[in-house]
């Protein structure tokens, strides 16, 4: 039994194999799909600063996290913990303007200006919001991973 876990089949698994020398498999664990957006945000880079404010661009987002690039060069860690601020009106969601989002940054490209990371939810509300402004996206018809997405034609 490895302490690092498999992210492919094993020979023995795929139908292949004598079965010797195989741990315990996992399976491929797929993404969830990621939502392009295209949405202006701003990004609290420290939670006693409040000048501290840069400002992004929300690329795309999924329950699992989410892609942002930044307008102006921006000093970021990975693990870094910020505050993103969502405006809700661009979604068509009147109420509350804004949605304030804890933030854990996974990565950071400063040639691209561009971040990574993940949501860290603090209540029900900010899950629901986080659905709604999927299902909203989804409903717009924008593209999902990288652009497969294919719209329905047009009536005419």
């Amino acid at each position: 039994m490895s302490l690092i876990p498999r992210l492919w089949k094993s020979a023995d698994e795929q139908g292949q194999g004598d079965g010797v020398g195989n741990g315990e498999g996992a399976s491929i664990v797929k993404r969830a799909k990621r939502i392009e957006s295209h949405a202006l945000v701003d990004v609290k880079m420290n939670s006693w600063n409040p000048f501290a404010v840069s400002s992004a661009v929300l690329l795309d987002l999924s329950w699992q996290g989410f892609k942002i690039e930044f307008v102006n060069p921006a000093k970021i860690k990975p693990c870094a913990r910020l505050t993103m601020w969502v405006p809700l009106a661009s979604f068509g969601i009147l109420a509350p303007a804004k949605l304030k989002l804890k933030i854990q940054v996974k990565w950071y490209d400063a040639r691209m200006l561009r971040a990574g990371g993940i949501f860290e939810p603090e209540s029900h509300e900010q899950d629901y919001l986080i659905q709604k402004i999927i299902d909203v996206l989804t409903l717009r018809g924008a593209p999902e991973d990288a652009g497969q997405f294919k719209a329905p034609p047009r009536a005419s």
